[in-house]
């Protein structure tokens, strides 16, 4: 047997489709990055290149056009997120201290670069059909992945409640209202005053 031989030399063969799995994720986690510090119009292929350290033609051959690498990076960054989400089993036994951690979890998530980022995409949508007819999708099923991830925060007990729908996306569509202020009023979310008001309401809705 040649020196080449792995089984001979006992060296193993490199793995060819975990190397191309990590450096796809580093080529979505640049691409978050690029697309929240220089927005939609700054965000080229050759920015996110640079930042996540590979070749032009390995960038290319794994994404080669530029809206669809960038609507996968946030759709890695959010699906990331949804799952430290569901993994989490430290709630509250009470009822209102748990709407109370609920509602602040929620909070904590418009702070988060993949809501930025979508916001980015959101916005160049507008005027870009192509890009719209890619989000459109992923819109839809991350929808209904952020549904059961916020179901999971509030518990089976909570969600059972005849309101509890309502409550859910009066508050979602809310905080993401506000959190589009932050954008040109930056303040510490932790001390905003909608958030005791959102934790009002659903208490009030849930247990009065």
């Amino acid at each position: 047997m040649t020196s080449g031989d792995d089984t001979a030399t006992g060296g193993a063969r490199p793995d060819f489709a975990e190397r191309s799995r990590r450096t796809q994720q580093h080529v979505l986690d640049a691409a978050v990055e690029v697309l929240i510090e220089h927005g939609y119009a700054g965000a080229s292929t050759l920015r996110i290149q640079e930042r996540a350290g590979v070749s032009r033609g390995r960038l290319l051959h794994q994404y080669p056009q530029r809206d669809t690498l960038l609507v996968a990076a946030v759709q890695h960054l959010v699906q990331a997120r949804l799952a430290a989400q569901r993994e989490r089993t430290d709630w509250p036994t009470d009822a209102g201290a748990r709407i109370d951690e609920a509602v602040g979890e929620m909070w904590r998530t418009y702070q988060q670069g993949f809501f930025w980022a979508a916001t980015e995409l959101w916005l160049a949508s507008r005027h870009h059909r192509a890009l719209a007819d890619a989000l459109r999708p992923l819109e839809h099923a991350l929808g209904q992945d952020i549904r059961r991830s916020t179901d999971a925060m509030f518990g089976p007990a909570l969600c059972a409640h005849p309101r509890y729908p309502a409550v859910r996306e009066l508050v979602t569509t809310s905080m993401r209202g506000v959190a589009l202020t932050y954008s040109f009023a930056p303040r510490d979310p932790a001390t905003d005053p909608q958030l005791a008001a959102w934790r009002q309401l659903a208490r009030r809705e849930l247990l009065g």
